[in-house]
């Protein structure tokens, strides 16, 4: 999933951008979302910390906050590299600030016609989310909710189950919990080594096992779900 972050001081400018995206991203059948908008930088920076998916950044440059938005994308490259950051201002000087700042931006984006900002940041959503793509492309599985095809990259897949319903899987990350139409060998053909049928009914993957059970014939996973394993299950996993 992409993840697309908007930090924008003006409220009425913020939520004009957040609506736009959202109804593009919908309009588009894309796997992204905003993720968050926000005024304040430092809420920025703390929520993309605990992500770990690609993200896009629309960052206006005077935010009237202790940081600008050239620092905020400053810090941002620091904290990970699956970032593609575009600006949004007024200030059409400073755009050589971003190369002294060294944030390869993607895109900056001049506040004159609303629809000349509609165009520029549809531009840079399908950029970013075609980069994305190719990025994951090597080691992700592809599978296919409601009408949209959604890329995965493995290493986030903590475990997959079946559900009451026939033909239906349930897929966890640590971000979101997919179902899709599916059959479980199915899955693990497209998966590597490191996921394991534990159960009849669950594949898990065994880098994100945090404990081991044994009396209870279970293990917990990194997002503190607990997953059944059977005397098969336990073999697999030594």
């Amino acid at each position: 999933m992409l993840n697309i972050y908007i930090c924008e001081d003006n409220v009425k400018q913020r939520e004009f951008v957040t609506t736009f995206v959202t109804d593009y991203c919908i309009f588009r059948n894309l796997d992204a979302a905003v993720v968050l908008a926000s005024s304040d930088p430092k809420e920025i920076l703390t929520h993309y910390k605990k992500s770990k998916d690609p993200s896009l950044f629309i960052l206006d440059i005077d935010l009237g906050a202790e940081i600008n938005g050239i620092e905020l994308a400053s810090r941002i490259r620091k904290q990970g590299t699956k970032a593609t950051i575009a600006f949004l201002t007024t200030h059409s000087e400073l755009a050589l600030l971003t190369i002294q700042y060294k944030v390869e931006a993607l895109d900056f984006i001049i506040k004159d016609s609303p629809d000349n900002i509609k165009r520029k940041i549809a531009e840079c959503i399908s950029t970013a989310y075609e980069r994305q793509k190719e990025i994951s492309k090597s080691k992700s599985i592809k599978i296919t909710v409601s009408d949209k095809i959604i890329h995965l990259d493995i290493d986030d897949i903590i475990y997959i189950e079946t559900t009451q319903t026939r033909h239906k899987l349930r897929l966890h990350t640590h971000s979101r919990t997919l179902e899709f139409n599916g059959e479980l060998k199915a899955m693990e053909e497209q998966l590597d080594e490191r996921f394991v049928r534990s159960h009849k009914s669950y594949v898990i993957n065994k880098d994100k096992i945090t404990e081991i059970n044994k009396k209870d014939n279970s293990v917990t996973m990194s997002n503190g779900s607990l997953c059944p394993i059977s005397r098969t299950g336990k073999k697999l996993m030594k």
